[in-house]
């Protein structure tokens, strides 16, 4: 498994040198690019998929890391719950648009899950600190 990683390592970082080329190849012609583009759109997903199979791949391996990742989830879960259900739907509108109930109602769910988690990294920052400090 190990030379595998490393393999597509070579992969990743051999075809990122050649995304960054094309891209300053894009820039210097001034062009669309048309082919290159899609090229690029490759390689991102190509890149997603391995990043993707590998963390599947150590989650699989690794029971403790599965455990951690399903707690942390559940906990993202329970945030994004809270913030959907604090969240305000007023219509609105702004001049010329007109902001739908649902599109408020996310919108506000996305900066109460913003409050949320930039308050609980730094409780669990805090709380780590002191735990720290009273170990010593």
């Amino acid at each position: 498994m190990k030379a595998l990683k490393t393999i597509l390592t070579i992969m990743i970082a051999a075809l990122a040198l050649v995304g960054i080329v094309f891209y300053v190849l894009i820039l210097l012609e001034k062009n669309q690019g048309g082919g290159m583009i899609i090229y690029g759109e490759i390689l991102v997903v190509i890149t997603a998929v391995i990043s993707v199979f590998f963390g599947l791949s150590n989650l699989a391996t690794n029971p403790d890391a599965l455990k951690k990742s399903a707690i942390s989830l559940a906990v993202f879960a329970i945030v994004a719950i809270l913030s959907y259900v604090a969240a305000g739907d007023s219509m609105l509108e702004v001049g010329d648009i007109t902001i739908t109930e649902q599109t408020s109602k996310l919108v506000g769910t996305g900066i109460y899950m913003f409050y949320l988690l930039a308050a609980i990294a730094i409780l669990a920052m805090i709380g780590f600190g002191i735990k720290k400090s009273l170990n010593k």
